[in-house]
């Protein structure tokens, strides 16, 4: 433990906190600087969250109830970054234009204090979920999460972008108060040995799982794993990951996919570690659900014609690599699994990003089968588009290719030959549709008349900026991947 730095986590938490009411009462241009400004001291300290965790081991604070280990500071680091990346591109992109509404441009204005603070309360429940050592208020930061980015999803505020914010809504709370049972059973079955208080604490838990009886232990892991699973998209709890990435506006939608649908293996891992090695049929349950949401997000975005819809069912096969990752267990699985959570979230970002580019630059299309020839407009663009597909299809030089490698050798040392090849199968399927796309897109014969084309440009600065941070973690990430080995091998319990 390192005492002397308890302010980090406090710090790390309170800063978006701090910013939110200040950018909701804030003029238009003092408001986009707050945001930018409470984005970048977020990540400052999430910065000095990890060097000290790396430096001197976990930090501890408001008597153990916040903790920040190697897990903690990777997850607020990441997003604490995409944060930051998502206001910066967001300055260019918002209100935007929509071609159902043309007039709407006034009345989303309007509700651009209310967007950018909220974004700012989803990120610090973002870091709450991450950096909580309590049972029950786990599930309530989880929750907290879905509240704040269903009103954004649905930002629109079009019938199509309403409809995907009730569902959002309606099928994760659902789904996640499955969570809420298992973490009211664990806390339940650990009282009598730990107390009351002590019993709250994710920590202790270590201590007295022998003692807890496995039927529980099995039966409250299966509680949460429906519940964190709706949340993190696992087939068959994935029917709301189209309509909400397809109808958020891009800055959400690559949040929602970076990070959003991430946080909830942050639980489930530390679930898994405690009883995962006491219970193998657990490990395995989680292994072969990684499995069958490979292939069934990858048998769905294949069959996609909507761009955006393509990447949401994307981000559902590439999770479960994370699962089937995580159900080979520790030290290499789980170390897979963190590193996969890190690449996808920078590469899927930087897909969620450029598409919006391309649904600004051009008047609101989305469809593959109109789209083509936008590489000589969009040169930059289609450069950083093609560097997300390249990784997103574990090509080297970039991340993707050293995540899905991980994965690969976690299977090769669990002897788990049939996940092996599922897994190949799957990033080789992955490889095609992803190149399909960027070839469409941006290289293929244009669609649309010459009119629309005519009017094509390259995006503002702003959103190339954007962009281009997360292209070159991507690239950084896969050129040198022991630059997060420190954390990320601490969060792995090595």
């Amino acid at each position: 433990m390192n005492p002397e730095a308890a302010w980090i986590p406090i710090a790390v938490l309170a800063a978006p906190l701090a910013f939110a009411l200040p950018v909701l009462i804030a003029p238009p241009r003092a408001r986009k600087a707050l945001w930018i400004a409470g984005a970048a001291t977020t990540l400052a300290f999430a910065i000095v969250q990890a060097r000290a965790v790396v430096g001197a081991g976990a930090i501890s604070a408001l008597g153990d109830e916040v903790r920040a280990d190697g897990l903690a500071a990777v997850m607020a680091l990441l997003i604490a970054f995409l944060a930051l990346v998502c206001s910066v591109y967001a300055l260019a992109y918002l209100p935007g234009r929509h071609p159902r509404e043309p007039e709407r441009g006034e009345r989303l204005e309007r509700r651009m204090p209310a967007f950018t603070a909220l974004f700012m309360v989803l990120e610090f429940t973002l870091l709450w979920v991450v950096m909580t050592n309590n049972i029950v208020l786990l599930w309530v930061a989880l929750e907290a999460t879905t509240l704040a980015s269903a009103l954004l999803v649905s930002f629109y505020w079009d019938a199509r972008a309403l409809e995907a914010g009730y569902k959002y809504l309606l099928l994760l709370t659902v789904g996640i108060t499955s969570a809420l049972f298992g973490c009211v059973l664990l806390y339940a079955a650990a009282a009598p040995h730990l107390g009351s208080e002590s019993a709250l604490l994710i920590s202790n838990l270590e201590r007295v799982a022998d003692r807890i009886p496995p039927n529980l232990a099995i039966t409250a892991c299966l509680l949460l794993l429906v519940g964190f699973g709706t949340k993190a998209g696992l087939v068959p709890f994935h029917p709301w990951v189209a309509d909400a990435h397809a109808e958020a506006p891009a800055v959400m939608s690559a949040f929602l996919s970076s990070v959003i649908i991430k946080v909830p293996f942050v639980g489930m891992l530390r679930v898994w570690s405690v009883f995962g090695a006491r219970e193998p049929a657990l490990n395995e349950l989680l292994m072969w659900l990684g499995v069958a949401t490979m292939v069934v997000g990858a048998a769905l975005a294949v069959s996609q014609d909507d761009l955006k819809r393509l990447h949401a069912y994307s981000s559902v096969s590439q999770v479960g690599y994370i699962a089937a990752a995580m159900g080979l267990g520790p030290p290499l699985g789980t170390y897979a699994a963190v590193f996969f959570i890190v690449s996808h979230a920078l590469t899927k970002g930087l897909l969620f990003l450029s598409t919006g580019a391309v649904v600004y630059a051009t008047p609101e299309i989305r469809s593959l089968a109109a789209l083509g020839g936008l590489r000589r407009r969009m040169p930059v663009t289609a450069a950083f588009a093609l560097v997300g597909a390249l990784s997103l299809a574990g090509m080297p030089p970039f991340s993707g290719f050293v995540a899905k490698l991980q994965v690969v050798l976690a299977a090769a040392e669990g002897r788990a030959w049939i996940v092996l090849g599922i897994a190949v199968a799957v990033s080789l399927v992955t490889m095609a549709y992803m190149t399909s796309m960027v070839q469409r897109v941006f290289r293929g014969v244009p669609h649309s008349s010459a009119a629309t084309l005519a009017e094509v440009r390259e995006v503002p600065a702003a959103m190339l900026l954007g962009m281009g941070l997360l292209a070159a973690a991507v690239l950084m990430l896969g050129v040198r991947p022991q630059w997060l080995d420190p954390l990320i091998g601490l969060a792995a319990g090595r």
